[in-house]
């Protein structure tokens, strides 16, 4: 008999990012709002696996009060933007730093910001740098016109503007 293991990480969808930095752009923006209700609801996967890890304050204990909805929603305001995957790293890194305590959201959204802006300085040291392309002499151009058979309309030379009263030639 073979067992088949359940993912644990939720698929991963294609969201929009920003040409310059190759960032996630955030998915508030880019998600429906049924896609989103289900985002925030595998953030609030995130905080209960946390909670579970940790234990604080008898989080099972006080399920379905206010003191436990209201951590659930602060954690899913304020990472919502960021994809499942990052929130998910985040947690891990949390927990491999800090065992022997719960994070708040502040703390993994620090994480977050931390792991995407070295993504963006590994992108900008790695990216190949383009040289500069040699600006086309005045010479150069003319020819390149003539070939083409360009002629543009030479207009001759203008006459000198009329001397005023007082000046002296």
């Amino acid at each position: 008999m073979t067992i088949e293991r359940l993912p644990t990480r939720a698929p991963e969808m294609a969201h929009p990012t920003d040409t310059a930095t190759g960032l996630i752009l955030p998915l508030s923006k880019s998600l429906g709002s049924q896609d989103l209700a289900k985002h925030r609801a595998m953030v609030a996967v995130e905080l209960e696996v946390m909670a579970k890890k940790f234990d604080r304050f008898g989080w099972e204990r006080d399920r379905g009060s206010m003191a436990h909805d209201r951590p659930i929603s602060d954690w899913m305001d304020a990472l919502h933007d960021y994809p499942l995957s990052e929130v998910q790293a985040a947690c891990a890194r949390w927990v491999r730093d800090n065992p022997n305590r719960m994070p708040n959201e502040g703390h993994i959204v620090q994480n977050i910001q931390v792991a995407r802006r070295a993504a963006v300085r590994d992108r900008k040291a790695t990216a190949p740098v383009s040289p500069r392309p040699r600006r086309m002499s005045a010479q150069r151009a003319n020819e390149i016109l003539q070939e083409v058979g360009f002629e543009p309309k030479r207009f001759g030379k203008l006459p000198k503007p009329p001397k005023e009263a007082g000046e002296q030639a």
